[in-house]
């Protein structure tokens, strides 16, 4: 039997931030991620998959849609190398190799102190919607794979969007 790719958000936790970060809120959040078996073969033949964590904040308005305040994505790119058997895992702020797939999904599958949310792009004791996801990025697989992938359930590795309310508090700044 085919095994199916699953992902669901964990835990997903806005924190002031520590320096030496400047000023502002980061994003800490945690997925549960489990390749099915044509994401498996995929990067298994040499095809580089790319991922994102997504966060937005939203101020509610009652008069229109709600207005984006931050957009935010933080990329991982997968991929396996033949030669030295290793899978390897790029993110913004490192390059990690692993020699178990599964090793390099649940490196994947935690972001820690993400910088999102600057001081200056929000006020104090509003109340903001955040919104968090993983997806595979589709758009960044070659065309073929782009098709196949959006008519075919067996590539589709995405969360829903996990939704919460934030309100920052001016003594987390000082």
């Amino acid at each position: 039997m085919a095994q199916q790719s699953s992902a669901q958000v964990r835990a997903v936790k806005l924190e002031p931030a520590k320096p030496p970060l400047p000023k502002g809120w980061t994003l800490s959040a945690e997925f549960g991620l489990g390749l099915g078996d044509k994401l498996r073969e995929a990067v298994e033949r040499g095809l580089p998959l790319q991922f994102a964590v997504d966060f937005k904040l939203l101020k509610p308005r009652w008069y229109w849609s709600d207005e984006e305040v931050v957009s935010a994505s933080y990329p991982f790119n997968l991929s396996y190398h033949a030669l030295t058997r290793t899978y390897r895992l790029v993110t913004p702020s490192q390059t990690l190799t692993f020699n178990r797939l599964e090793d390099a999904v649940e490196a994947m599958s935690k972001v820690s102190q993400w910088p999102v949310i600057q001081k200056d792009a929000i006020s104090v004791g509003e109340k903001y919607n955040a919104k968090v996801r993983f997806r595979l990025v589709l758009t960044e697989m070659p065309k073929p794979f782009q098709i196949s992938a959006l008519v075919n359930t067996e590539w589709d590795l995405s969360t829903e969007w996990l939704e919460f309310e934030f309100t920052p508090h001016s003594e987390i700044l000082r």
